[in-house]
C-alpha cells in the first residue's frame, strides 16, 4: 500500500511543589482563555513568586513570554470538542531565559531546554491526555533584570482516535483508500514524483525525502516544490521538493511514481500518505464511480 513509510527526570523538588501550586492557584489566578496565542511579560513586582495559568483552544498558535518570571502553566486543547491529539512545538530561534516541562500524570517531564544536547530546532512533541495538554515552563534565575530574554514557541495540534494515540506507530502505516481521498482533498500539497534521494536525520528523528516532481496537484500555504534555474543559460530546471517523516517508521527509497499528500507543520512539510501512482488511480476511478470522492479529483 504505497510508501511504507526517557521520558526526561524532574528538575527538582521545587519544581514539584510548585506543581502543586499551580493546580491550587488554577481558580485564582488571572488567566487568557480560549485563544491562539499568548503575550505577555514577566516585569511586575511578584511575577517570581507566581505561577500564571494560560488557556489556548487552537490548532495553530504562538507563545511569547518577555522577561520570563515565575512561571507558565500553558493549557492546550484541540477546540472545545476534547478530542485527543498528538502536538509538537517549536522554539524560536532566540529562545531564552526559560525551559518547558510537560506534565505527565504525576510529575513533570523536561521537554525543552537550550542545554539538553539536542537539536535547537527539533519538534518537541507530546500527546494529550482527557483531551488536553499542560506545559510548564519555568523562568530560569535573572542576573541583569533589564536585560530582555524573551521565551516564545509556536504549537501545532492534530486530532487523533483514541486508538491511534495508544499505537506509536499508528503515523508509520499505509493510508487506507477512504484516508488516501481525505489527504487528497484536504492536505496542503498534493505532488507526484518519484523519489530521488532518501537521508535519515538523526539530530531531527526524521527522514528526509528528496522527490523530483513530475506534476503539482496542489501546493497551497507556502510552497513546498521549488524550480532549479541554470544562472548561465537561463533555462528551468528539474521541479523538487524535500518531505520529511518520522525516522521510526523506516521510510524505504521507493521506485517509481508516488502520489505525496501532507502538510506544513512549524514549518516543515510532513509526509502523510505516499500511495503509488497506479493505487492512486485505482483508488481515484472507485470513488468516482461510486460517488464517494470528496472533493473534484483531478
Amino acid at each position: 500500500m504505497g510508501l511504507q513509510l526517557a521520558r526526561a527526570e524532574p528538575r527538582k523538588t521545587s519544581v514539584l511543589a510548585t506543581f502543586v501550586l499551580i493546580i491550587l492557584c488554577d481558580e485564582t489566578f488571572a488567566f487568557s482563555g480560549d485563544g491562539c496565542d499568548w503575550v505577555g511579560s514577566g516585569l511586575r513586582e511578584d511575577a517570581s513568586r507566581e505561577v500564571q495559568p494560560i488557556y489556548l483552544r487552537c490548532a495553530l498558535g504562538y507563545v511569547e513570554w518577555n522577561y520570563p518570571r515565575g512561571a507558565l502553566r500553558v493549557v492546550l486543547r484541540h477546540g472545545t470538542s476534547g478530542k485527543e491529539f498528538r502536538g509538537c512545538l517549536r522554539t524560536d530561534k532566540h529562545f531564552n531565559g526559560a525551559q518547558i516541562y510537560v506534565e505527565g500524570p504525576r510529575k513533570l517531564h523536561l521537554l525543552y531546554s537550550k542545554t539538553d544536547g539536542k537539536h535547537p530546532d527539533l519538534l518537541r512533541c507530546f500527546t494529550s491526555f482527557h483531551g488536553q495538554v499542560a506545559l510548564y515552563v519555568e523562568a530560569e534565575p535573572v542576573n541583569n533584570t533589564l536585560h530582555k530574554e524573551v521565551a516564545s514557541f509556536r504549537y501545532d495540534l492534530q486530532p487523533v482516535s483514541n486508538e491511534a494515540l495508544l499505537n506509536d506507530l499508528d503515523e508509520c502505516r499505509p493510508c487506507t483508500e477512504e484516508e488516501i481521498l481525505t489527504y487528497y482533498c484536504t492536505s496542503s500539497f498534493v505532488i507526484q514524483g518519484t523519489i530521488s534521494s532518501l537521508q535519515n536525520q538523526d539530530a531531527f528523528l526524521w527522514s528526509a525525502l528528496t522527490v523530483q516532481v513530475a506534476k503539482v496537484y496542489r501546493d497551497c500555504e507556502s510552497p513546498v516544490v521549488s524550480t532549479s534555474k541554470d544562472v548561465n543559460t537561463e533555462t528551468v530546471g528539474k521541479r523538487e521538493a524535500v518531505l520529511y517523516r518520522l525516522i521510526k517508521c523506516g521510510t524505504k527509497h521507493g521506485v517509481g511514481d508516488f502520489i505525496f499528500m501532507g502538510r506544513r507543520m512549524l514549518g516543515y512539510p510532513i509526509l502523510h500518505c505516499a500511495p503509488k501512482l497506479p493505487e492512486w488511480q485505482k483508488v481515484r476511478r472507485k470513488a468516482l464511480l461510486e460517488g464517494t470522492n470528496q472533493c473534484q479529483l483531478d
